[in-house]
């Protein structure tokens, strides 16, 4: 206690600099919306360790860790304990202005050792999360310290600024969750059965939680006497499934972590509440992270892959040979995010009735998704699942006529000639079998996000099925025929936006689906250029950008100039990056080039796409992507091309 108290001495003469430091890094912000009254950041700790003994990023120095609390002292945040963010997100309380939740995960001896008094001479509460199978029995042998133990953690829960909260019984491990042996966190993911090879059921992963949590439960009662209020998920991954389960033990809160994102939290959001993740990091980026609690994230730099191309059909070495030269390639292209083929299409039909991932409604072509997606996310890239949203062609034929998009034309209503052929998105039949498809594409691949194909469109002449005709005379409160849509000028408009609003709804939905594994993924949408510069096109497309902007993370524009037939490429391309220069516009604005001449059946050089990539660029545009690229084929060129797409190259400065 004596050394402790000298260290607070100590830094407590430092407490000008650190004010003055504060100052500055606040002006350095001034144009960034502070946190208000009502906000929460919540942030995450381990091993608190004397000098040298900080060997990994999540281990502070205890030095480091006091000039944090003391920076917390000096600027006024006010930390608030698990109680009282339980009772705001009940709305039965508010939370104070700079309010701040320190939490501590795995019950790491010095916590009990050094952390507790320090934050009892400040008057913090705080959380400490403890991992039941890992007291009870032999922890990780990767640790940098030992564990408390449960005599340790009874006076620590006996402390009234601190609550003991649960880290799951046993569900702190990796196990595997694809055929080709990648693990994943156990709570996230359904496992992958070597014996008999098969992945486990929503029943069996279900109650695999359920019986997770009854032990954690039992062990709380029997070495606490009380039930916890609140979990930490492990590795700061959850599924909508481990929240019931969690609920279903009268557990109220789960906390997460966001690395990535660095958000405040939502209280709306209980079952995943966002932790700031803290490393052994000077001051200033300790600072940095609380002023500037919404973060500065790179830009996109994305490459749109098909796996078609790296599928060998028979051949599972060759095609993980493929794969890895894949992941070679986009690791040395520097690209941050992955736009990965999740479908088989190797004719190029626009049809799909393949996946490459287990599912319950379509033929596997081969289970590679979930791995690839892995060995890219391995080398620190995001991935979404590039997905068909309505070209979807299922086994049953009677099921896909009956659904198939319908056009209106000379007078008649038939089946679409549009390129894609498409399902109805007006049939919940459709919508039923679909969301399925995306919901276990969701459970057997750790995926960030989705990219929702240009398939999900409407033309002018469509949907005249008569499940949409229904739907849209109900809209109306009346009864509504083609005829009356074609020939009244004032419904046909109105048509318009009503197929434009149930696309987004349909989109919702298949969005939905992938969120019960994946709470946090971030999805997408493809849309056609010229929807940027004439929002009169929505009636060809029932697409429009402005509601695209409210309704997903990214709207990732098809900038393709060739297949546009733009006469002035590059000024072409400078008008659409113009219309997006609104600044929320470029935050969620992914201009996406074209890398291959469809029409001419050639490859853009690479001289053409570095100069549109640096003409959008140079009118604002912050996030770019291109499609196709090909690795056999060295195209785009990697040597010259990743001189724009390489965010580590930026970051860097070479």
């Amino acid at each position: 206690m004596k050394r402790v108290f000298f260290l607070l001495c100590v830094l407590l003469l430092g407490i000008t600099a650190l004010k003055a430091a504060a100052d500055l890094e606040a002006r350095a912000y001034a144009d960034q919306d502070p946190a208000g009254s009502g906000d929460l950041l919540i942030l995450c700790y381990h091993s608190i360790l004397p000098e040298g003994r900080a060997g990994n990023p999540y281990t502070l120095t205890r030095r480091r860790f006091v000039l944090q609390m003391e920076y917390l002292r000096a600027n006024d945040y006010q930390p608030v304990s698990l109680d009282t963010v339980l009772a705001a997100s009940r709305g039965e309380a508010e939370l104070p202005e700079k309010a701040v939740m320190l939490t501590f995960d795995d019950a790491r001896r010095s916590y009990y050792d050094f952390v507790m008094p320090v934050l009892d001479q400040y008057g913090y509460p705080s959380m400490q999360a403890v991992v039941g199978s890992w007291i009870e029995n032999k922890p990780p042998s990767d640790l940098p310290e030992p564990l408390m133990t449960w005599d340790q953690i009874r006076k620590a829960d006996d402390n009234p600024m601190v609550t003991i909260v649960s880290h799951t019984f046993n569900l702190h491990r990796y196990i595997g969750h694809t055929a080709q042996g990648d693990t994943a966190p156990a709570a996230t993911v359904r496992a992958y059965r070597e014996e008999p090879g098969r992945y486990e059921t929503e029943f069996e992963y279900r109650r695999r939680l359920q019986r997770d949590f009854k032990k954690q439960e039992d062990l709380f009662l029997k070495q606490l006497g009380a039930a916890p209020k609140a979990v930490v998920w492990p590795y700061g991954f959850y599924t909508t499934f481990i929240v019931d389960a969690a609920a279903e033990n009268g557990i109220e809160l789960g906390f997460a972590l966001d690395e990535k994102r660095r958000g405040l939290a939502d209280l709306s959001r209980t079952g995943g509440l966002v932790r700031l993740m803290i490393q052994n990091e000077p001051i200033s980026s300790f600072i940095d992270d609380l002023e500037n609690p919404q973060g500065r994230q790179p830009p996109m730099r994305a490459a749109q892959v098909d796996l078609d191309l790296i599928y060998e059909p028979g051949e599972m070495e060759k095609t993980e040979h493929n794969l890895g030269l894949l992941v070679d390639r986009l690791e040395a292209m520097g690209v941050n995010t992955v736009f990965l083929q999740a479908f088989a299409d190797p004719e190029g039909t626009g049809r799909i009735s393949e996946v490459y991932f287990d599912n319950s409604e379509l033929p596997v072509r081969a289970d590679i998704f979930g791995h690839a997606v892995d060995q890219i996310r391995d080398r620190g890239i995001r991935v979404y699942a590039w997905m068909p949203c309505l070209a979807l062609e299922f086994s049953d034929q009677n099921f896909n006529r009956r659904f198939e998009v319908r056009q209106y034309r000379n007078g008649r209503v038939t089946a679409s000639t549009s390129w894609y052929k498409r399902l109805t998105p007006f049939s919940r039949e459709v919508v039923r079998k679909t969301a399925a498809i995306y919901e276990d594409l969701a459970a057997g691949s750790m995926i960030d996000g989705v990219l929702f194909q240009d398939d999900a469109y409407l033309a002018e002449s469509e949907d005249f099925h008569p499940l949409a005709v229904e739907a849209f005379g109900r809209h109306m409160d009346r009864s509504v025929s083609a005829g009356d849509i074609i020939n009244d000028d004032e419904l046909s408009g109105k048509w318009t936006h009503f197929k434009t609003q149930r696309l987004i709804t349909y989109l919702e939905q298949l969005a939905e689906a992938v969120r019960k594994y994946r709470p946090d993924a971030r999805f997408a949408r493809n849309m056609y250029a010229r929807l940027l510069t004439q929002p009169g096109s929505e009636q060809w497309f029932a697409q429009n950008y402005e509601k695209f902007m409210e309704s997903y993370d990214y709207v990732s524009v098809m900038a393709y100039s060739q297949m546009e037939e733009a006469q002035d490429r590059i000024g072409w391309l400078k008008e659409l990056a113009k219309a997006a220069s609104h600044p929320k516009m470029r935050q969620k604005t992914v201009f996406k080039l074209q890398a291959y001449d469809w029409e001419d059946e050639k490859w853009v050089s690479d001289k053409e796409l570095l100069k549109e990539m640096r003409a959008v660029l140079g009118q604002g545009v912050r996030h770019i992507a291109y499609y196709p690229d090909n690795l056999w084929r060295d195209k785009p060129g990697l040597s010259p091309v990743k001189l724009e797409m390489s965010t580590r190259i930026r970051a860097e400065g070479k």
